[in-house]
């Protein structure tokens, strides 16, 4: 393509030389045409001079000779005036008939002067000669205007030349220009790309999904949030390899389902975003799934057929009544794809009242949250631990709620979320060590009976280089014996960062608190983690204990757990228990504590105190 440009462009260059130099010789000529009709008039004029002259008795020489000159440059002999000799067969046949009579004529002139009585045939000649040099003019002028039309003609060749060369010129240097421009575009569109997975990065991705939605009120436009449930298990058992290698096919799979004026990208891990038009929200279901049910056909065909379930959540604009930007949206269908989580929906869930409601109120949270422990809105419930052996309670743990100014109670699995989300689950966590502890302190002063109460731990202060040393600050500070303080966390932490988690429990255990670890069995639990983790307490998430359809299986798990870890000198608390036979099956499999509905729901501080004063 570039070398037909060049050798394009240099043959327009070379025409345009060809036909300049051929216009600058057809100037000349048209100058040299234009004395060739001025001599052949002269000619014309100069010989009727010469025969009133000697008709009157003045002959001159010097005019005969000079006309002979003339002629003789008109028929092509080199003189002093440099006429031309076109090659005109028009204009060559009466020059040659004109100087016939031009000789003819000097005859009779020579005839005349012998005897000037007789002037009739020089006068007669004299008429046909003049006639004959009126032709040649006339034939000379038009010989003329035809080079003159010539040269017309190659004046609006060049310039056509020239605005063809131009044309092309600039038709060459518009190409080059889009082509750079086009370029630049491609190379800034991959600066907005994800590098693995091929789609937009989220500041890019708004930027454009907000300029398609200003850009195009006719369309109908959703916006979808996608992740995949328990990605991280891919990554900690197969290695981030292959979960990348998910991601990506992923990403080329969202990229494919495109259509015009339609987005994908990626806010970060295995959470991707979509903008898409639709005609009927049903579309949207279906497009999705199908894309999703060829990634999951993409992990079935590796590491033994794993394969993970996506969450979806959908806002289609024309649901949201409030007057929004695109970074709204997202958050609206990032919360309807939160409630996939929970199990209670489908895996595609659409942004509606309900789930409009639910986020009002988890935005009413994030507003009150921070006045709410400035003043101490958060009060501590107790749900005690029975022991089996006894049948008495023999700890209990401290759960939070929320009473709101207007008296209402708000369940924590309302607020929490919304702490963990805005990172201030450390706070309230540490506020309710420092009222548990200030409780206890007041029940020793008053020589009053206490029993060990065990705190909940959120995951993210286990990554808080000074977390142990807050927490044994509070218990010093209101001189707590260790022996009444238990802390317990999830067994997540575990499969996010073994090592932070040991280092942790050792710096735990050294500094005096025993150790719980909650829920476990809810998430990927790993028996032979106990062996590692100095832990005190295990306590068996209630998941064992519904009604699952196969209680034989749960029962055999709970019996192997139990039996396992006593054997680390572990005890073990089974929680969630709502039924007496529940309760006479671990006691007989050995079981340490129950905590459950079926002894004892959470109690206010006021009912706890009674049931300890009574000696429960």
């Amino acid at each position: 393509m570039k070398r037909w440009l060049k050798s394009s462009l240099a043959f327009l260059f070379l025409s345009l030389l060809l036909l300049g130099g051929v216009t600058v010789h057809a100037i000349t000529q048209a100058q040299d045409d234009g004395r060739l009709i001025n001599y052949v008039g002269i000619v014309r004029g100069a010989t009727q001079r010469l025969v009133k002259l000697e008709l009157v008795g003045q002959p001159s020489d010097e005019l005969i000779i000079y006309l002979d000159s003339i002629l003789d440059e008109l028929n092509g002999t080199a003189g002093e005036f440099g006429l031309p000799c076109p090659n005109d067969a028009h204009y060559q046949e009466d020059l040659h008939d004109l100087t016939q009579m031009w000789d003819n004529l000097k005859g009779h002139i020579a005839a005349y002067r012998e005897n000037t009585e007789d002037s009739a045939p020089l006068v007669m000649l004299s008429e046909a000669y003049f006639m004959q040099a009126n032709n040649t003019v006339f034939c000379a002028e038009a010989y003329t205007v035809h080079q003159n039309h010539m040269l017309l003609l190659f004046c609006l060749v060049m310039l056509a030349v020239m605005l063809l060369t131009w044309a092309f010129i600039f038709w060459a240097a518009s190409r080059k220009i889009l082509r750079l421009e086009d370029t630049n575009q491609k190379l800034n569109d991959l600066t907005q790309r994800d590098p693995l997975t091929g789609v937009y990065q989220i500041k890019a991705f708004k930027e454009q999904a907000q300029r398609l939605i200003n850009g195009h009120p006719e369309y109908k436009f959703a916006v979808l949030h996608t992740d995949f449930s328990d990605f991280k298990y891919i990554n900690d058992v197969f290695g981030y390899d292959y979960g990348d290698s998910i991601l990506s096919h992923y990403g080329a799979l969202l990229r494919d389902g495109l259509s015009k004026h339609e987005l994908a990208g990626r806010v970060s891990a295995d959470n991707f975003v979509l903008l898409l038009r639709y005609e009927d929200r049903k579309e949207l279901v279906l497009r999705q799934r199908s894309t999703d049910e060829k990634i999951t056909e993409f992990m079935s065909r590796s590491h033994d057929r794993q394969s993970l379930t996506t969450c979806c959540g959908i806002c289609c604009i024309e649901d949201v009544i409030e007057s929004l930007e695109i970074g709204g949206y997202l958050d609206r269908a990032n919360f309807a794809r939160k409630t996939v989580k929970t199990g209670s929906r489908q895996n595609y869930v659409f942004y509606d009242d309900s789930i409009r409601h639910r986020l009002w109120e988890q935005k009413s949270i994030e507003r009150r949250m921070y006045d709410a422990l400035d003043r101490r809105e958060f009060t501590v419930y107790y749900q005690p631990k029975v022991k089996l052996e006894t049948g008495r309670a023999a700890s209990a743990e401290a759960l939070v709620r929320w009473r709101s100014d207007d008296g209402a109670i708000i369940p924590p699995d309302r607020f929490i979320p919304v702490f963990e989300q805005k990172l201030m689950i450390d706070r309230l966590d540490r506020y309710v060590m420092d009222d548990v502890c200030r409780w206890l302190r007041s029940r020793l002063d008053a020589k009053l009976p206490v029993l060990p109460v065990s705190v909940n731990v959120s995951r993210l202060q286990f990554y808080d280089v000074g977390f142990v040393d807050r927490y044994v600050e509070i218990r010093d500070k209101y001189q707590i014996p260790p022996e009444l303080l238990e802390l317990e966390f999830t067994e997540s932490i575990a499969f996010e960062n073994t090592e932070v988690l040991l280092s942790t429990i050792q710096a735990l255990k050294a500094a005096g608190f025993a150790c719980a670890i909650d829920d476990f069995g809810k998430g990927y639990s790993s028996l032979s983690l106990l062996k590692q983790l100095p832990v005190d307490v295990l306590k068996i998430d209630s998941l064992f204990f519904t009604d699952s359809g196969d209680c034989k299986r749960d029962n055999v798990i709970v019996a192997g757990i139990i039996d396992m870890v006593h054997k680390f000198g572990i005890r073990t608390v089974a929680e969630g228990i709502e039924h007496p036979d529940q309760v006479s099956y671990l006691k007989q499999i050995g079981c340490d504590y129950v905590q459950g509905y079926v002894f004892y729901r959470p109690l206010p501080q006021a009912d706890f105190e009674k049931l300890l004063d009574s000696g429960n």
